[in-house]
């Protein structure tokens, strides 16, 4: 029987490298737009974008950030996005970023205890972690369960507001506020618990 836990680093990286190119404009959107209301976000502050593709957050930010991406995928490689499998840690000294994004990527990490870890130790004191993960109650994920329909995704792990609090209280985080995304089609949800997915905003105890 094996006894491997967690996909290696070059699986992950080989799954996201098939769908680089993947992209729904109106989903982004929605989901940088809810994302950046809810961190409030200052110019100067610095901000690291864990999953950044090629980093059109920062379009939804203001002038003046300093601006870091990190992601897997080696097509997405430009002077503030650096090239790098979370799982094995983030490369940055401890206090670095005024701000942490995570948008639809922690369902996506094989080890999300050790990478929400990593996001606190980063963070400098009362820094934010804003996180959004697929909302486990949306239609579609309901009906995706019941007709037992495959993930394509690379989802890994499917997040409740319960669990998402404990995990952040586990690695001392408080949750301050969470707000919906978008329903699908991509048009603003009425309440979260209509919204394909859900942005939680973190502070560092």
């Amino acid at each position: 029987m094996s006894t491997r836990i967690a996909p290696s680093s070059a699986e992950l990286r080989e799954f996201y490298r098939a769908r680089y190119n993947w992209r729904n404009a109106g989903e982004e959107r929605m989901r940088f737009r809810s994302a950046t209301k809810l961190a409030r976000v200052k110019p100067g502050q610095a901000v690291l974008d864990i999953g950044s593709r090629n980093g059109d957050l920062r379009k939804y930010l203001p002038q003046g950030v300093r601006y870091q991406g990190i992601d897997i995928a080696p097509e997405f490689e430009a002077p503030e996005i650096l090239i790098h499998d979370i799982s094995s840690g983030i490369p940055f000294p401890d206090g670095s970023f005024d701000f942490v994004f995570m948008i639809e990527v922690l369902e996506h990490v094989p080890c999300p205890y050790h990478t929400m870890g990593e996001v606190h130790r980063v963070l400098r004191p009362d820094g934010v972690f804003i996180v959004s993960v697929p909302n486990p109650y949306h239609l579609k994920e309901l009906i995706w369960n019941l007709f037992r329909v495959p993930d394509k995704q690379g989802h890994i792990y499917s997040w409740t507001r319960q669990t998402m609090t404990r995990l952040g209280e586990m690695n001392g985080f408080r949750l301050d506020g969470f707000r919906s995304t978008y329903f699908y089609p991509p048009i603003p949800a009425p309440f979260p618990l209509a919204s394909r997915s859900i942005v939680y905003r973190f502070v560092k105890r």
